[in-house]
Order: C-alpha cells, then structure tokens, then sequence
C-alpha cells in the first residue's frame, strides 16, 4: 500500500512536470521570466536590497509577463518562499516577515 502511494505521488508529478504553460510561446513570458529572474538572484542574504528588474508598461498590459515574472522570479530567488517585491510579504522588510 506505501509502495502505491509513493508511486501515485511520483506519476502526478511527473504528469505536472509535462504539463505546458499556457504561455509557452509569448515573447513577453520570456521576457518577463528573464526580469523576475534577474531580479531574485539579485535578492541574495547580505547583499543591499535593489530596485525589481520590471518592465512596468508589460507589467500592468500583459498577464504573459506578469506570470513570467513571478515564475523567473521564484526559480532564481535562493530561498524564495514565493515572496514578491512590493507584495505583501515583500523581502525588503515589509509584510509579515
């Protein structure tokens, strides 16, 4: 019985891992992917707090961008618990944290 749980866990997230981004080929999720990614692994323990790397026109017009951004941003940021700057639990010291 443990054996088919494990097992079912791992074939769910391997059917995830296979799973396309609705944004697959919209230039403004690369786009947005390279900011948010440029942007967390700018936000390293020690190092000064710096401006987000966004484009605030393709922020506010292009939900491809947006969802770029936090992807990059959440696959670049060491230690990221899906923090986002200007969000609530903003790693600059504001919010919850």
């Amino acid at each position: 019985m443990r054996f088919a749980a494990i097992a079912l866990v791992f074939a769910a997230s391997a059917l995830v891992a296979c799973a396309t981004n609705k944004y697959e080929n919209d230039p403004d999720y690369d786009t947005g992917f390279s900011d948010g990614c440029s942007t967390g692994s700018a936000r390293t323990p020690g190092a000064p707090v710096t401006k987000p790397t966004r484009d605030d026109r393709l922020w506010q017009d292009s939900e491809a961008y947006r969802a770029g951004w936090k992807g990059g941003y959440a696959s670049c940021s060491p230690g990221s618990r899906g923090d986002t700057p200007g969000g609530d639990r903003d790693i600059g010291g504001r919010g919850d944290r």
